[in-house]
């Protein structure tokens, strides 16, 4: 399946599900992506001798990721931060030692030719990064930020059990059940595409 993109733009639909005893629960939407960064963490480390590169240790895959969003809902503070609705007065708290829950995080791409959803595995995330500005006469609305960590999961693939940090798929080609079904249900690797 070719991907057919000269360029990517526009993040949308990006959306969480929280993993539970029996893997990743269902698809949350997480509205309002304004953006997306992943940067890889860990470096090779080169073992030289013979005067050249010898042997190459790759570190574990782990990804450091920031999402800013227009506004983190509620149900999301509560879902991935911990948060604890209080039922007495209503409000919102958020727990000093509150309990982060390892979670899935999807995401889609638009491009010139095809469309990218991609997932990222096992995934905890920090407190809220806010700023709140002031009106004037051209107000732009203020952003939350928040950052995590992903380092994946592990899946049976065949008979082999198989660290996976991410996965995606495009709409390019002529069959798209792995692009149909990435909403209805986590993607997990070794089992077909939901339906």
């Amino acid at each position: 399946m070719a991907d057919a993109n000269k360029v990517r733009f526009g993040v949308s639909n990006a959306r969480y599900a929280v993993k539970g005893e029996n893997g990743y629960g269902t698809w949350k939407t997480l509205a309002g992506a304004v953006q997306v960064q992943f940067a890889p963490q860990g470096s090779q480390n080169i073992f030289y001798a013979d005067n050249m590169g010898y042997y190459v240790q790759n570190p574990a895959a782990q990804d450091q990721i920031t999402i800013e969003l227009a506004d983190l809902t509620d149900q999301a503070k509560i879902d991935l931060l911990g948060y604890v609705q209080d039922a007495t007065s209503g409000l919102l708290y958020e727990p000093i030692n509150a309990k982060r829950k390892e979670f899935a995080f999807g995401y889609q791409v638009e491009g010139d030719g095809t469309t990218l959803r991609g997932v990222r595995y096992g995934g905890t995330l920090s407190r809220i990064n806010e700023t709140h500005n002031t009106t004037n006469e051209s107000s732009n609305p203020d952003t939350q930020s928040i950052e995590g960590t992903f380092v994946g999961d592990t899946f049976t693939i065949g008979n082999e059990e198989v660290g996976i940090i991410g996965a995606a798929c495009t709409n390019a080609g002529e069959t798209h059940a792995a692009y149909d079904g990435f909403w209805k249900a986590v993607p997990v690797p070794g089992t077909a595409p939901a339906q």
